[in-house]
């Protein structure tokens, strides 16, 4: 293979069928089985002219972009403006999760953060953003709530900030749900702040994984506030964590039940801070067995013009950003923000990679009260550099991965999950499939339904 040249195609079987995704268009379609084999030899062959039979079946099939192989062009964020912060306005917590990344909230440094602190760290953000017209900040702990007053004072004082550097400043906060009462929820929607709860399914569960410190549950004494808010603010959506091998339907189908009408599940990250549950099993198989079932759903629901399910299926669904990426040929050079656009800052005001690595020294990029962040090799694009992505064809799906979930598996913050990849890689791969059962009439379908947004056009700014 050439220096700086890529395997351009992945092949898969699925349901009967071989299945083709352009990686660097990022494109699929369905291949007859006489052509797998010529499609093959195209694909792995180290040159850049394919032979006319190959190029005939290439155009036929609409997946050839350009020559089929591209160089690499290097994507640096070393500049890019920060652009949201997660604050920490506490580093304690009323629950011992037994997951949790932040032995027990605390994050090494137990406290709670001073006003000052809290104020310098919004002029901060404001300078950091440069040009950006909207800046984020997300309250975290610990328990954001159990400094309620602060984070009061914190959301006046960056709307008087943002008006001054003609910005617009939105709000979000992650919360256990223990202390949501109504003068907080009153307070939430006063501000339009977008919450996101942390709520691993029913009761059984969630007092096995989520007890307050005393050991109690804590299922029974957060639904009623949840109830209230949800009331107020119906769009609110939920996180779940997955422990050893739990089925993620019923925690899924619990948390509707609650009335959350979007839900996100993840596999837990084997802490990194000391933690008395390192040993924790952490298992794909519940997630990886709902897949194929999830996407057959797509399918039915699409075919069947079911609108109403695509919507439910949409917000809690393994595939859709898949879906997303394959329908709108984007590539994701980053798997998120962190360490370029998006950053945590700690109760003292040091700032780290993101909300997950506060605490960690080989983490801290630099400080609220002096302008210079050591980026380091954050800010390049995982695809360039870490040789498990360079030739993996989910690469622009993936981006690289979660630097938290590589760091606590496999001790480099550059260095991928194998078990994440392989899980990863199955969603595109399902998402690919779906792309290629769907004709125009379906496509056409879901962009007026709005379950798949038309394509941004490049000339849109703003």
């Amino acid at each position: 293979m050439q220096a700086g040249i890529i395997n351009p195609f992945h092949f898969f079987y699925h349901q009967g069928n071989w299945h083709v995704i352009n990686v660097e268009a990022m494109t699929a379609g369905i291949i007859e089985e006489n052509a797998v084999p010529v499609l093959k030899k195209a694909a792995f062959e180290p040159k850049s002219i394919f032979t006319a039979q190959e190029q005939e079946l290439l155009n036929k099939m609409d997946l050839l972009s350009e020559n089929g192989m591209q160089t690499r062009k290097e994507k640096n964020q070393k500049n890019a403006p920060i652009v949201s912060m997660a604050l920490f306005i506490t580093q304690s917590c009323n629950l011992r999760c037994i997951y949790c990344y932040g032995n027990g909230g605390e994050y090494g440094t137990r406290g709670n953060m001073e006003e000052k602190t809290a104020y310098q760290a919004v002029d901060w953000l404001a300078e950091k953003s440069g040009k950006a017209a909207k800046i984020n900040i997300t309250f975290f702990g610990g328990e954001p709530f159990l400094n309620f007053t602060l984070m009061a004072k914190v959301v006046k004082y960056a709307q008087k900030i943002a008006r001054e550097k003609h910005k617009e400043v939105v709000f979000d906060v992650t919360t256990n749900a223990t202390l949501l009462d109504d003068e907080k929820i009153s307070f939430i929607k006063e501000h339009g702040i977008n919450v996101m709860v942390s709520i691993d399914g029913p009761k059984e569960i969630q007092d096995v994984q989520r007890p307050y410190a005393n050991g109690e549950g804590s299922y029974d004494s957060i639904v009623p506030g949840i109830k209230k808010l949800l009331a107020v603010s119906p769009e609110t959506p939920a996180h779940a964590v997955i422990v050893g091998d739990t089925d993620p339907h019923p925690v899924r189908k619990s948390l509707q039940e609650l009335g959350f009408k979007s839900t996100s599940i993840m596999p837990f990250s084997k802490p990194l801070l000391e933690s008395d549950y390192e040993n924790l099993d952490r298992n794909f198989l519940g997630i990886w067995a709902k897949l194929d079932q999830e996407a057959e759903m797509w399918i039915k629901n699409v075919k069947n013009r079911d609108s109403g399910s695509l919507r439910r299926l949409m917000s809690n669904s393994q595939l859709y950003s898949g879906l997303l990426c394959l329908m709108h040929k984007r590539k994701r050079h980053y798997p998120c923000g962190a360490g370029t656009k998006v950053v945590g800052v700690s109760c003292q005001g040091d700032v780290y990679l993101c909300h997950r690595f506060v605490g960690m020294e080989e983490y801290k990029l630099g400080s609220i009260f002096n302008k210079h962040l050591d980026m380091g090799d954050y800010a390049k694009s995982p695809i360039e550099y870490v040789e498990q992505c360079r030739n993996c064809f989910a690469r622009y799906y993936c981006s690289g991965g979660c630097k938290y979930d590589n760091a606590s598996s496999c001790g480099s913050a550059f260095s991928p999950s194998l078990k994440m990849c392989k899980l990863r890689c199955r969603e595109l791969e399902l998402a690919a499939y779906i792309s290629c059962i769907l004709d125009e009439k379906d496509c056409s379908f879901l962009s007026e339904q709005k379950i798949i947004p038309r394509k941004p056009c490049p000339l849109d700014f703003g």
